[in-house]
C-alpha cells in the first residue's frame, strides 16, 4: 500500500492551524500545500527559471516544480478551507469524488479545542484514506 496523501488548499484562516494538527493526527500521510499562496510562490520560481535567472541547480528545481504544477501527485483527500477561525468551513473531497463540508467554530487554540473542532473533518479524511468500502 502506498503512503496516504492529503492536499490542502483554500484561503480560510483555519488553513493556518490544521496542518500542524494534521501532522499529529495523520503522521503517516504526505501533505501537499496547494493553496493559492504556495502555488503563486512555486509559479514565481518557475518563472525565474524560464527567464534564466537561476543557477543550474535552481534551473533543475524550477523544471521539477513546473512539472509538478502541470502534473500534481494524486491524493486520497483534498481539504479546502474558507472563512474565519470562528466560523470557517472545511470541505473534504475524497479521490472518488465524495465530498463533505463542515462548519468549524474554534473557540480556543489549545490542542483539545483544535481536536474537538476538527473531529468530524478528521473522520471524513480517515474515510477517504481507508479507500472504497469492500463488500
Amino acid at each position: 500500500m502506498s503512503k496516504p496523501a492529503i492536499a490542502i488548499t483554500g484561503d480560510g484562516q483555519l488553513f493556518q492551524i490544521w496542518p500542524t494538527h494534521a501532522m499529529k493526527r495523520f503522521p503517516m500521510a504526505t501533505l501537499y500545500d496547494r493553496s493559492p499562496k504556495a502555488t503563486g510562490f512555486r509559479q514565481a520560481e518557475v518563472d525565474l527559471g524560464r527567464r534564466g535567472l537561476l543557477d543550474p541547480t535552481g534551473q533543475a528545481a524550477a523544471r521539477r516544480i513546473a512539472d509538478n504544477l502541470t502534473n500534481p501527485p494524486d491524493v486520497d483527500a483534498t481539504v479546502t478551507f474558507k472563512g474565519p477561525l470562528q466560523n470557517g468551513t472545511v470541505t473534504v473531497t475524497c479521490r472518488n469524488g465524495t465530498e463533505k463540508t463542515f462548519q468549524i467554530r474554534l473557540t480556543a487554540l489549545d490542542d483539545h479545542s483544535v481536536e474537538q473542532g476538527f473531529h468530524n473533518v478528521d473522520a471524513a479524511i480517515a474515510r477517504c484514506l481507508a479507500g472504497p468500502i469492500m463488500a
